[in-house]
């Protein structure tokens, strides 16, 4: 049974997946990449007016592997300043660049812009392509794993040193694998929509806390934004039966009063209800979990797409120096430096939701003292320097 042999087998072609792929492309290591959506080999990514909020850190990767300046000429719109309040306190944090002295915190980039970008120099590279391609079963043999891919043109069976599961937070990959993962549930839904405001933003994004959830507004170009209202979940029935005048009326209530009026782009509302979930384990013999797969977290923060790609970082770093990708010391090496990282991140971004989203009066006066702190520089710089991801920048 004739097989292929790769260094590294990729499931999954999103943004994750992809920027693995971009970054080992000049390696030594033969890549493939396993990727279930056809429209991706055609260029179509989806339209759906959904961004990411792209810290610093994550700009810094991009930028080394050449795949940044793309991005910038498909449209990404850098955040000068972030503004972050509680509910009609009038305590504000100001979370400025010229605190860190650099030019943008991060960025917000559209997803369909992030994945054309990596999808353009996976094309430009000699890295194979398996798309479309569902992987419909794994074999783990003594010093490689045999994959069963099926293909439009029928069952291929690829072989690997290292299988990389990046197919995201429903991970068929990792449930085959059977790795068990801790999970929280929220009683919130994040209702996604992009606006357009009747005042330019001057690159400012706001992070505003209410009883129910966050409320992020993100600059996207210059009289757009894109919206991320946290609900709780009894809320949505009656926001979805809404006509867009009347959400554009219930937005301008939280919203930040600067950008005065709101005009929705689309009625169509997409929500999702978000969680929390961390595997126990991010490998096995010849295998290993990243990004969405491996963790999830509140999007607070917006630091899931991040720490995805900080798991990325790590891994082409230590890639490029081993001898056999799928030894156990890389693996022990990625799971060493990425768990606790990540770990970490989960917990913040989850203590800091439920410690904004009640009414609890020792609550509110933690995090208001809280907020206080964060208007004195040394305590701002810290929180800036671990939220850009300039940690793993060293």
């Amino acid at each position: 049974m004739l097989s292929i042999m790769y260094d590294v087998l990729i499931v999954g072609g999103g943004m994750v997946g992809a920027s693995l792929a971009c970054g080992l492309r000049n390696t030594k290591l033969k890549v493939g990449l396993i990727e279930p959506k056809a429209n991706y080999t055609q260029g179509d990514f989806g339209d759906d007016g959904r961004a990411s909020a792209v810290a610093l850190g994550s700009v810094m990767y991009w930028q080394s592997i050449g795949v940044w300046s793309k991005m910038l000429q498909g449209g990404a719109t850098p955040m000068h300043r972030i503004q972050i309040s509680d509910g009609d306190y009038p305590g504000l944090v100001q979370l400025r660049c010229q605190d860190m002295g650099v030019e943008a915190l991060g960025y917000i980039v559209p997803n369909q812009v992030t994945l054309a970008a990596l999808w353009q120099t996976i094309g430009a590279s000699a890295i194979d392509v398996i798309c479309p391609g569902r992987v419909m079963a794994v074999h783990h043999l003594e010093t490689f794993v045999q994959v069963e891919v099926l293909t439009d043109r029928g069952i291929s069976y690829l072989s690997t040193k290292l299988l990389v599961a990046a197919d995201g937070s429903r991970s068929g990959m990792r449930e085959q694998e059977g790795i068990l993962t801790d999970r929280r549930s929220y009683d919130q839904t994040c209702i996604v929509a992009t606006v357009k405001t009747k005042m330019p933003h001057h690159n400012v994004a706001y992070e505003r806390f209410y009883t129910s959830g966050p409320l992020a507004i993100l600059p996207m170009s210059s009289d757009r934004c894109c919206v991320v209202w946290t609900v709780k979940q009894g809320e949505l029935p009656r926001l979805l039966s809404l006509e867009s005048p009347q959400i554009e009326a219930e937005l301008e209530q939280r919203f930040a009063p600067e950008l005065g009026e709101v005009k929705l782009e689309s009625a169509q509302l997409r929500h999702y209800v978000p969680q929390w979930m961390h595997a126990r384990t991010y490998t096995k013999p010849r295998f290993l979990l990243l990004g969405d797969a491996a963790h999830t977290t509140h999007p607070i923060a917006g630091q899931g797409m991040n720490l995805g790609l900080r798991d990325v970082a790590s891994l082409v770093r230590i890639l490029r120096q081993a001898q056999d990708p799928g030894h156990d010391r890389v693996l022990q090496q990625y799971q060493t430096e990425r768990y606790w990282d990540n770990l970490g991140m989960i917990l913040l971004t989850d203590t800091t939701n439920r410690l904004f989203s009640n009414q609890i009066g020792w609550c509110q006066f933690i995090r208001r003292i809280g907020l206080r702190l964060l208007q004195v520089r040394p305590f701002k710089q810290v929180l800036m320097y671990f939220m850009m991801g300039l940690h793993c920048h060293r």
